[in-house]
């Protein structure tokens, strides 16, 4: 609790992502955000209808926004230890809420206005549902009020989909096997959440437009399964996702990007199918509920619906953990006395990662953290000061914009430009002449494009200040900086149309020129704009 409540209270900046949801959030009617987002953006109705209870009742800042994640990351840590209690037990139970407790993609998602947070509590509030049915002796009237909390849980968790899909698959399976006590309800539940899932699966395919939908799969193409595989490559690629999972999925975003950063990663994805071939000994209902939610997120994969990768897959990532402490219950009693030295050599392996992980990424991670920078333009802007808004930026800016009373006549909205990087110094040009022209930049678009605009400026002109927030990992997407520049006196010489242009800017790969600057609308007003590749 402390390790989410330390992030949240640090009231990082909104990165885009942030920004472009919170914009919907704002400016848009609760009928308008049942129907299609802009920016890119997609989110569960019932989820969007709670963020703007949040935003209505205490204002639109960012602890507002972010109330309901936080609420999420933390009510999820006690509904996992309930669900470790009905699966594991002994030691098994601790450890498996520690790796919870300490897991980076839940501590981070807790604080991101995003859905990720509320993902992760609803799928294991279905596997609670699910355990507590297959129980011998619940009574009635709870039985039937988890039936209807889990087919209410779709709509405020589209990811839902896949764990209630799993976990109804995974009472077919009881039922043909006999192990199901109360057939006629089980039957009157699966037909409810069939219905449940279907409407809220209708609903979330009829406000994705084309474009967007085209979008999402160029975007995380990684993690689309390759279905039949064709190479070599192919065949390894769900042990290469899931060694991910415990690892890194990639080094950009923060401790966003999805990983456990486990060290020995190959050892827990060992470790978790252990203990999965052991559950199906011991408790088959409880392998089953963990095993065929993730399948079903894998058959999303290879049908290009859903990628298995990076922070979308967090929600299943405490399933995966419930397995690695049973695995490591097992493995530690199945050891033959001979080799029970070895044992605390596994606790060190097992338990010592995970306070590592968290060790070298403690809180608070703020990545494209522009608000401080924005903080001190707004302080020592000057009337008549002009201030250029590079594209990446356009979404953040406008949202500390109206809280900061930054004048939006004096704001020019740059265009996003890959693939034309000389339209970025046009733009610039209009700013020659003024005396004090602030440049607001973060969320670099195409690695190169801020020291190509820099590196123009600082030849047209001088300099006056600068605010830098580096990226926590050094990852050019993730910085964010505010300069003053003096342009009064621009060198006529000097133009953008002959100004050399680097080789990293030119020719971009087909995917990035094609999609690099969808979801950026420049500095349009919401209501006015569409979203266009």
């Amino acid at each position: 609790m402390i390790l989410r409540l330390w992030q949240y209270v640090a009231n990082a900046s909104l990165w885009i992502d942030e920004a472009a949801l919170a914009r919907n959030i704002i400016e848009l009617s609760l009928p308008e955000l049942f129907g299609s987002l802009y920016y890119a953006q997609v989110a569960p109705p019932a989820f969007l209808a709670v963020e703007k209870a949040a935003i209505t009742l205490f204002g639109t800042s960012e602890y507002a926004l972010r109330l309901f994640p936080i609420i999420s990351g933390i009510g999820a840590l006690f509904i996992f230890r309930a669900v470790a209690r009905r699966i594991l037990d002994g030691w098994s139970v601790v450890f498996a809420v520690g790796l919870f407790a300490l897991g980076i993609p839940f501590i981070y998602a807790a604080s991101q206005i995003k859905q990720y947070s509320s993902d992760i509590a609803a799928a294991l509030l279905l596997l609670l549902v699910a355990l507590d049915l297959h129980t011998p002796g619940i009574r009635k009237d709870r039985m039937v009020l988890m039936v209807l909390l889990a087919a209410a849980l779709v709509w405020i968790s589209q990811t839902a989909l896949f764990v209630l899909a799993g976990i109804i698959v995974a009472f077919l399976v009881l039922y043909w096997k006999g192990d199901v006590r109360d057939r006629r309800f089980l039957i009157t539940a699966l037909s409810l959440w069939s219905v449940s899932a279907a409407a809220a699966a209708l609903h979330a395919h009829s406000n994705l437009n084309d474009l967007d939908r085209q979008y999402f799969q160029a975007f995380w193409r990684a993690g689309f399964m390759p279905f039949p595989p064709e190479r070599v490559r192919d065949i390894v690629w769900i042990p290469e996702q899931l060694i991910w999972v415990f690892g890194a999925f990639g080094t950009g975003l923060g401790h966003m990007h999805g990983g456990l950063n486990y060290r020995w990663s190959p050892v827990f994805t060992a470790v978790m199918f252990y203990g999965l071939w052991s559950l199906w000994r011991s408790r088959r209902d409880a392998a089953l509920f963990l095993t065929f939610p993730v399948l079903a997120v894998l058959g999303a994969s290879a049908a290009g619906i859903y990628p298995f990768t990076a922070r979308l897959l967090a929600f299943v990532i405490p399933f995966f953990l419930l397995a690695v402490a049973a695995g490591a219950g097992q493995l530690v009693a199945d050891l033959p006395q001979r080799l029970q030295f070895l044992t605390p050599v596994a606790l060190a392996i097992l338990g010592g990662s995970p306070f590592y992980a968290i060790a070298t990424a403690l809180p608070p991670s703020r990545i494209q953290h522009l608000r401080p920078a924005l903080v001190d333009l707004a302080h020592h802007r000057q009337n008549g000061d002009a201030i250029y808004v590079y594209s990446g930026a356009a979404l953040s800016f406008r949202y500390y914009a109206s809280r900061l009373k930054l004048p939006e006549d004096d704001v020019s909205y740059g265009t996003c430009a890959i693939g034309k990087p000389r339209d970025y110094l046009e733009q610039l040009d209009r700013l020659r002449g003024k005396r004090r022209a602030w440049i607001v930049m973060t969320h670099e678009q195409q690695r190169g494009e801020r020291e190509f605009i820099l590196g123009y400026l600082n030849q047209i002109g001088r300099e006056l200040d600068v605010v830098d927030i580096p990226s926590p990992t050094n990852h050019p997407t993730e910085r964010a900086s505010v300069h003053l520049y003096d342009l009064s006196g621009a060198t006529p010489t000097i133009v953008g149309n002959t100004f050399p242009i680097p080789k990293t800017l030119q020719n971009p790969p087909p995917g990035l020129l094609k999609w690099g600057c969808y979801g950026i609308t420049g500095g349009e007003p919401l209501t006015n704009s569409q979203p266009t590749p």
